[in-house]
């Protein structure tokens, strides 16, 4: 890999140390990451135009670095890499803090439309589509998914019936990503490889849910909703969006990719109680401070 970085980008590295996809290393006290960016379908220009464009606004992100052929991409033994500088590690772990600041600050810009993922609507009826294909079809082999599944099929078909109802402005849209970990250093949260533009509360509901597997996050809710100012619609999609059990279909994919055992979906199915209490608590709150509809399950709960 020294080779590779000398050859393609004049840099010469004394110390390179490989972290999961990617290779990090310092050189002239600054801080570079090539990541393996080989599964990552997004349009590299489209990405490597808004790095740009948020630099030029003052808004940080990692550095994409282009190779001696001025190309945004480097295939090394049949990979394709990009090279990130960082300011800084960037190690430490996120707090909600960063996510709500960030969300902000990215707010309003006109960035590229190509990467909006904003449309949950058709975005989850395709999942549930889908995911119920593989149940009819692979059922058998995944007893423990087959058995929940319908659980949360439910849920989410409320929050598709809510979205109905529901338009975003253009105006509650900002830089968002993936999905949000509550394990996710200050590098993950800035790699533009990581964004995608959508809803402002899209990141703070996910961190939340993630947070939900090991504690209970009624605070993290109550400390959100009570000192950001969110229009009628933006607090009727955190309630959608924090009802969406993305925690347990994100499980459900990783064991039928083979990532994990099936019998993971039980430490999912175990926090089901606190789940239900921070929803009901939150349809509430919501219902309190904006024009929510009435969803007789959860009142009942």
């Amino acid at each position: 890999m020294k080779n590779a970085l000398n050859y393609y980008y004049n840099l010469n590295p004394n110390n390179i140390y490989k972290k999961d996809n990617m290779y990090k290393f310092e050189h002239d006290n600054e801080y570079y990451t090539l990541l393996d960016i080989t599964n990552n379908n997004k349009n590299l220009n489209d990405i490597y135009n808004m790095t740009i464009e948020l630099n030029r606004k003052g808004i940080y992100t990692h550095q994409i670095i282009l190779n001696s052929q001025n190309s945004i991409e480097t295939y090394i033994n049949n990979n394709k890499y990009v090279l990130l500088k960082t300011y800084g590690k960037m190690d430490e772990t996120i707090k909600i803090e960063d996510i709500i600041n960030f969300s902000i600050i990215t707010s309003n810009l006109n960035l590229s439309t190509k990467i909006k993922k904003d449309n949950w609507y058709q975005l989850w009826i395709n999942k549930m589509d889908y995911f119920e294909y593989q149940i009819s079809q692979f059922g058998k082999k995944y007893p423990l998914l087959t058995e929940s599944f319908s659980y949360f099929e439910g849920i989410t078909e409320t929050g598709i019936s809510l979205l109905v109802f529901e338009k975003v402005e253009d105006n509650s849209l900002c830089i968002s990503h993936n999905r949000i970990k509550t394990k996710d250093t200050l590098f993950d949260f800035y790699n533009p490889f990581n964004f995608i533009i959508d809803v402002k509360i899209r990141d703070v509901a996910e961190y939340i849910k993630d947070f939900l597997k090991k504690e209970d996050p009624s605070f993290l809710i109550e400390q959100y909703l009570k000192n950001i100012k969110l229009t009628d619609t933006e607090y009727k999609l955190f309630f959608i969006r924090l009802l969406y059990p993305s925690f347990y279909f994100d499980t459900y994919e990783d064991i039928i990719d083979g990532k994990i055992e099936e019998t993971e979906i039980n430490k999912i199915i175990e926090r089901i109680n606190v789940y239900k209490k921070i929803i009901k608590q939150t349809y509430q709150y919501i219902q309190s401070v904006s024009t929510l509809n009435e969803i007789e399950w959860i009142k009942k709960m």
